[in-house]
C-alpha cells in the first residue's frame, strides 16, 4: 500500500535526469529520502504497539499455501515503512508521483487495510469495535496529517534540481555556441573538410 506527494512535470525531468547525469539523478533522489525522513518516522510511529490478540500471534500447524497467514508485529510493522521515489502516472490527475510512503510488511498491510472492500467479516468487525477505526487505519491518515512536515522540503529540493538543470542547458547550449562560432572561423577545402 502507497501514498504520497505528487509535484507535476518533475517525473519527465527526473526520468531524463537519469539517462542525462546519473550522478544528478543519484543526488536528487537521495535529498529527497532525506528530506522525508519526519514523515516516515511519524508514520511509523502511528502503528499501534498491538492489536486483537488473537492477530498478533503466528497461526500454528498452518496448512495454508505460502506458510501461516501473516500476524502483526509493531516491531516489523514500523520497519515496513519507507518510501519510494517515482511511480506510474496518475490518469485522473495527470501527474507523476515524486514520493510514495509505502508499507511493506504483510500483517502491518492486513491492519491497515482490513475491510477496505469487505466490510462484512468478524475481524473487520473486532477492529472497528476495539476502536482502530476504518482502513485506513495508519498510513493514509498518518502520511496526509503529518505532510505538511515534508512538503517544503521536497519542494525545495525539486527546485535545486529544476535550478541544476537549468545551469547544465544553458551551459551545453554556451558551449555549442562556441563551437558553431569556432567553426565559421575555419576555412574548408573543396571537398568540405575542415583545415585543409
Amino acid at each position: 500500500m502507497q501514498v504520497g506527494i505528487q509535484v507535476h512535470g518533475l517525473k519527465p525531468v527526473l526520468e531524463t535526469l537519469r539517462y542525462v547525469d546519473r550522478d544528478l539523478y543519484n543526488a536528487t533522489t537521495k535529498e529527497i529520502r532525506k528530506v522525508s525522513q519526519p514523515l516516515v518516522q511519524k508514520v511509523k510511529g502511528d502503528f499501534p504497539s498491538s492489536v486483537l490478540s488473537g492477530f498478533m500471534k503466528p497461526a500454528q500447524n498452518s496448512r495454508r499455501r505460502g506458510g501461516a497467514f501473516p500476524h502483526y508485529e509493531v516491531k516489523k510493522a514500523r520497519q515496513g515503512v519507507g518510501v519510494k521515489i517515482g511511480g506510474r502516472k496518475n490518469q485522473l490527475t495527470n501527474s507523476w508521483p515524486v514520493l510514495r510512503v509505502q508499507q511493506k510488511n504483510a500483517g502491518a498491510m492486513i491492519f491497515d487495510m482490513a475491510g477496505a472492500a469487505n466490510r462484512g467479516n468478524v475481524f473487520v468487525k473486532n477492529l472497528e469495535k476495539e476502536g482502530y477505526g476504518k482502513a485506513s487505519r495508519v498510513m493514509w491518515k498518518s502520511v496526509r496529517a503529518n505532510m505538511p512536515l515534508v512538503e517544503k522540503n521536497i519542494r525545495d529540493a525539486v527546485a535545486q534540481v529544476e535550478k541544476a538543470i537549468g545551469t547544465k542547458l544553458d551551459k551545453s547550449i554556451e558551449r555549442r555556441a562556441a563551437q558553431s562560432e569556432f567553426t565559421k572561423t575555419q576555412s574548408r577545402n573543396a571537398l568540405g573538410q575542415f583545415g585543409g
